[in-house]
């Protein structure tokens, strides 16, 4: 075992014990499973997975590996985005760093959709990093290998989707008998098991006191709910955090009613995925056609009446309005842009009526965070918008100075990468055409078995060389900042050069379409001898582009 691993490797001078500096191990478990009421606990079961892993590696090569080459996760998402631990190990892939990748077994690495499936697929063939299993270590250089991987991989696959549908058919039919379902029990609230029957239930805590009272002030004393975070934090009440009660707080309370008055709901924000400018964004919107079913705590848990919770849902079908109104506009151009450094919550716009005079001066629009209690000083929000500004200048003058240092023939080359990986990624496509139509000639008697044989391995070898390429390909123009500047200059400049004569809501959207976060931070509050206070904050701008 060891010397064909040291074969593989391509390091045949390397001690037998050395070799474990060049294997990972990954270890990943669904969050999901601790919903599905699994008999052993997560934690327990990456330390049997690890155990297993650390035994095969003592066998075979005399000793553990190391604590820093292991990555463990805990996640309930299928892409790699949704896996941190899983970039890590790819950014290792792409930088060589390591020959092998050490998991319980092939699904562990991709069994989500077919884009990520082939982006691992991809940066191990090309890379030439293998996979190593306690029942199999696989070479995707090996088109045996490369097959048996890729079958493993749809098989899970198709078995995920299948799980997924059953287990989401068992859910909605324990909701249908009244059953709490969520993951964690709802604050006020402790998740416990039913006697006699399978399922969960909720009952009453000690928090369900506080819930009782945020209704309480929103029903029968008419209080908003930024008044009730602020008479809660007055009266020593703890949030579910443990920490001060937000009015973003208040209303999760007060939007989840219909739990609180002894009802379960099912897919009632049913998660959708939508392009947007080439993106793929994932939202949660209201599903109108959402199931409620009486729940098994209604009888002697429920914390508001059915009377309660019409009167709830009459009030907030009438304050449901929209954020801007019709008849009014837009009176903020760093809406949704600035956030708060220290709460991450968007900083808003505090205006002050004409008649509000100090020192002789009409008080300008202040940009604030209205998180209760949050230290962050208030700045007139003009100052921000020309800080913004000006950083949007300096960013275009350095682009363009940086632009300018590149001579012509680097200039050209760089479209041509783009070009010529348009080109490579076309011909990708077109050889994996071909494998599949040898697979058909092969399955209708066109091809016997010894032809195809011969077909494969040549597209194979001409597929590797080709991805090989893109990655080359890649690195180039990762390497290639100045791609950066040409796309950027004219969007920045054309920003710019509208933003000074357009409305309000137009500089927000343009604000919005190139700045992806700026965050806000100020601790000086000054005074009528310190003016120059006013200046004195911090803003840290990332762009878009």
């Amino acid at each position: 075992m060891v010397e064909k691993i040291k074969n593989l490797f391509n390091l045949k001078d390397v001690l037998n014990q050395e070799l474990v500096e060049y294997i990972i191990i990954y270890l990943r478990k669904s969050r999901k499973d601790a919903e599905y009421g699994k008999e052993e606990s997560i934690e327990r079961t990456l330390e049997r997975h690890e155990k297993i892993l650390q035994d095969w590696s003592i066998n075979v090569f005399g000793r553990k590996i190391p604590e820093k080459n292991i990555f463990r996760e805990v996640v309930s998402g299928d892409t790699i985005a949704d896996r941190p631990e899983m970039q890590k190990v790819l950014e290792l892939v792409e930088k060589d760093e390591i020959k092998g990748v050490l998991c319980i077994e092939i699904e562990r690495l991709a069994r989500g959709n077919t884009i990520d499936q082939g982006t691992i697929v991809q940066k191990f063939q090309i890379t030439n990093t293998k996979i190593l299993t306690p029942s199999k270590i696989f070479d995707l250089d090996d088109e045996y290998d490369m097959g048996y991987f890729e079958d493993g991989l749809h098989q899970a696959r198709k078995y995920l989707q299948y799980v997924k549908k059953i287990l989401s058919r068992g859910r909605e039919q324990s909701v249908n008998e009244g059953n709490y379902v969520a993951s964690a029990p709802l604050f006020g609230y402790d998740k416990i098991k039913c006697e006699k029957e399978k399922g969960f239930t909720l009952v009453k805590n000690a928090d369900s006191e506080i819930v009782r009272k945020i209704f309480d002030l929103y029903l029968y004393d008419d209080l908003g709910t930024q008044e009730i975070a602020k008479k809660l934090n007055s009266l020593g009440f703890k949030s579910p955090s443990g920490n001060m009660w937000s009015d973003s707080m208040v209303r999760n309370r007060i939007d989840r009613a219909e739990i609180y008055a002894g009802y379960v709901i099912w897919n009632k924000r049913k998660e959708t995925k939508k392009y947007i400018n080439g993106e793929i964004i994932t939202a949660r919107p209201v599903n109108q056609e959402y199931k409620k079913c009486i729940g098994k705590h209604k009888e002697n848990n429920s914390i508001i009446s059915d009377e309660e919770l019409k009167k709830v849902e009459l009030k907030r079908k009438k304050l449901s309005v929209k954020t801007i109104p019709n008849e009014y506009q837009l009176q903020n151009p760093l809406a949704g842009v600035v956030k708060c450094a220290f709460c991450g919550k968007n900083m808003s716009r505090r205006p002050y009526k004409k008649s509000y005079v100090k020192s002789g001066i009409i008080h300008k629009d202040t940009l604030l965070c209205r998180t209760s209690n949050c230290k962050n000083v208030s700045t007139d929000l003009d100052i921000v918008e020309k800080r913004i500004l000006d950083y949007l200048e300096n960013k275009l003058k350095d682009y363009k100075y940086k632009l300018k240092t590149y001579d012509t023939t680097n200039k050209k080359q760089s479209v041509n990468f783009l070009d010529e990986k348009k080109q490579i990624i076309k011909k990708i496509e077109s050889i994996k055409i071909q494998k599949n139509k040898c697979c058909e000639f092969l399955e209708t008697g066109t091809y016997d078995e010894e032809t195809f044989k011969i077909r494969i391995k040549s597209l194979n070898e001409e597929l590797k060389s080709s991805e090989n390429i893109l990655l080359e390909l890649d690195k180039k123009i990762k390497n290639e900042q100045k791609n950066q500047y040409i796309k950027s200059i004219p969007i920045i400049e054309n920003c710019l050069k509208l933003y000074k004569n357009a409305t309000v809501e137009e500089k927000n959207k343009l604000l919005l379409s190139i700045i992806d976060s700026a965050y806000y931070k100020k601790t000086n509050k000054g005074g009528r001898w310190n003016t120059e206070a006013r200046y004195d904050f911090e803003l840290e701008i990332n762009l878009k582009i």
